[in-house]
């Protein structure tokens, strides 16, 4: 799990929880699709264009939550371990970037070396993958206030969404993708036990709204400090 962008609402194992077999693994946000340049230009030089209708234009799995038993998850990191080796080995995978452990999660995916494995919808499993929707909500909100408010980018940048009350940093009925009380929901509008990427919400909530909530803080270090 990317630990610095994931947050936890629910207990991931708790009560309600879907039961885990194998090995599962999470889609992003339906619009984003391995044609993305993340998966698309590694792949394509790495495994050779002729590969291409094995993962092309596929939902996009991100590789920074997967869940899985035991058993699966052994499985699971042998196959990243060995194809990680494969592209060591070979100067046409080497790439400057971040995430190309991305590209061989998907990969290894659909090209069917994952037989144990699910793919689960976003906004459905355990794992609520908000970045996609996130970047896009949030870039519309700060360029709003710097064309019909005349903000500067960071004081627009640092603001409520629309809908905010004081329990809240965005309204539930205006973007769908929250609750009463703030908290990220599925698409069936009960509470995501996992959101990985809240971050791309923006300054607002990652800086000033979720470090007040109780459920991020650290109850041990809260009673130290009084």
């Amino acid at each position: 799990m990317d630990v610095r962008d994931s947050i936890f609402q629910l207990d991931p194992f708790g009560p309600g929880s879907p039961p885990i077999k194998g090995l599962q693994v999470f889609q992003e946000h339906p619009n984003q699709t391995t044609k993305h340049w993340i998966t698309n230009g590694p792949l394509s030089n790495c495994k050779g264009r002729e590969t291409k209708p094995l993962w092309f234009n596929m939902p996009m799995l991100c590789s920074g939550t997967t869940i899985g038993t035991r058993a699966a998850m052994l499985k699971y990191l042998e196959a990243m371990y060995g194809e990680m080796k494969d592209w060591a080995a070979q100067t046409k995978c080497h790439f400057s970037l971040n995430g190309d452990d991305q590209s061989i999660h998907n990969y290894l995916f659909y090209t069917g070396q994952l037989p144990f494995a699910n793919s689960i919808p976003n906004r459905v499993g355990i794992v609520n993958t908000a970045g996609v929707e996130g970047s896009v909500v949030f870039k519309a909100w700060r360029q709003q206030g710097m064309d019909e408010e005349g903000l500067e980018q960071g004081i627009s940048a640092n603001r409520p969404f629309p809908g905010a009350t004081d329990k809240t940093w965005m309204g539930p009925k205006e973007y769908n993708l929250t609750d009463e009380f703030g908290f990220f929901t599925q698409a069936d509008g009960t509470r995501s036990r996992v959101v990985h990427q809240a971050d791309r919400f923006g300054m607002y909530y990652w800086h000033r709204w979720l470090p007040k909530q109780s459920f991020v803080q650290d109850p041990m270090a809260r009673a130290a400090r009084k």
